[in-house]
């Protein structure tokens, strides 16, 4: 079980320095889904904390997220991104890890999100060069929770945000039971 697990919801990016797309921004879009996402959490029994700091430039926002995740030193860490892409036909979800941990939890995480946003032929990708990822003590997985440059993406994205937010806690869930 849960037994009041520290997940970490980081907001990928700080304001306008993200991936937008037909008047999306990923900031706006990761800062209004991750109160969703603590609360799909909760539900299931972990302690969420939401960081967040939309006026840093994005050198600014990974070093500050980074120094407040080491500080509160969290059970995982979860990274709220967007994908983008000039292929108007790039779509799908996927998540990114460095760790043994976080390839066991982006597995977990991806087994759901992926229904969701199908269309990625790679639902689980290990990138090394990922500062968060790399830098901070507790495990962490980078979530590409669609394409902001998808419409029909973004449209279930907004039309379903709570599926979403499920999804992501389900997978949260079936790490921690393991």
């Amino acid at each position: 079980m849960t037994n009041g697990k520290h997940i970490l919801i980081d907001i990928g990016h700080a304001r306008m320095t993200g991936a937008s797309a037909h008047g999306w921004h990923e900031h706006e879009e990761m800062a209004a889904f991750a109160p969703v996402l603590a609360e799909e959490l909760q539900a299931l029994g972990f302690r969420t904390t939401i960081i967040d700091y939309p006026e840093l430039t994005n050198e600014e926002d990974l070093v500050a997220t980074v120094k407040e995740a080491n500080s509160l030193r969290p059970d995982f860490i979860l990274s709220l991104h967007m994908d983008c892409s000039e292929n108007e036909k790039a779509r799908g979800g996927h998540v990114c890890y460095t760790s043994a941990k976080g390839e066991s939890m982006a597995r977990c995480i991806a087994g759901y999100l992926c229904d969701l946003f199908p269309g990625r032929a790679e639902q689980v990708v290990k990138r090394s060069g990922l500062y968060v990822l790399r830098k901070t003590y507790a495990p962490a997985v980078l979530i590409e929770c669609c394409f902001i440059s998808h419409e029909e993406d973004m449209a279930v994205f907004h039309r379903h945000m709570r599926m979403v937010g499920k999804a992501i806690a389900q997978g949260v869930t079936n790490y921690f039971a393991a």
